[in-house]
């Protein structure tokens, strides 16, 4: 029943209504500072479910990276937690139909503060087999170059610089 809430929440995020916007946001604010790691898990769920609506799938992406945005709380997940995030998030590109990829904003911020600190180290490397790879389709390959783009203009640490090489081999193969 929580998942079924969560998505009529995401609904009211688009209402016009500010009342409803105002429920919304309460609702998501309460549930975040109670089960941050839950909230996290069921938007990416939601996030990724193509057989939602667009417009909910694109909500819960971008609730997902305001989220993501409130370090303190990222920073207190364990590891595992933060695994499944990140390893869902990157399992969702290129199953959205529309741009800007919330997966890859949703990435993008956690990169400004995972790269830097090598939490995160797979991750470039990742993205560049996504776009080299023979087997992945053409969505994937998409949504893969636009999360590296998003990332290098978002992160200024020397991590970028020393995996620049591969980011460009993987974008000359295009």
């Amino acid at each position: 029943a929580k998942m079924d809430q969560l998505v009529s929440i995401l609904e009211m995020t688009l209402s016009p209504d500010q009342k409803q916007l105002d429920e919304a946001s309460n609702f998501i604010s309460d549930i975040s500072e109670r089960n941050y790691s839950w909230l996290l898990q069921a938007l990416l769920s939601i996030l990724s479910n193509q057989t939602l609506l667009a417009s909910i799938r694109q909500q819960a992406g971008l609730q997902m990276k305001n989220l993501l945005n409130r370090n303190s709380f990222w920073s207190s997940l364990d590891k595992s937690s933060k695994g499944f995030i990140e390893k869902g998030l990157l399992d969702t590109l290129g199953c959205e139909q529309w741009r800007p990829s919330t997966a890859a904003l949703c990435i993008q911020t956690l990169a400004v503060t995972e790269l830097p600190t090598n939490e995160w180290p797979d991750l470039l490397q990742v993205l560049v087999e996504n776009i080299i790879s023979q087997t992945k389709p053409d969505s994937v390959i998409g949504a893969s170059i636009e999360t590296i783009g998003y990332i290098c203009s978002a992160v200024q640490h020397p991590c970028i610089e020393e995996s620049i090489n591969q980011i460009l081999t993987a974008i000359m193969f295009c």
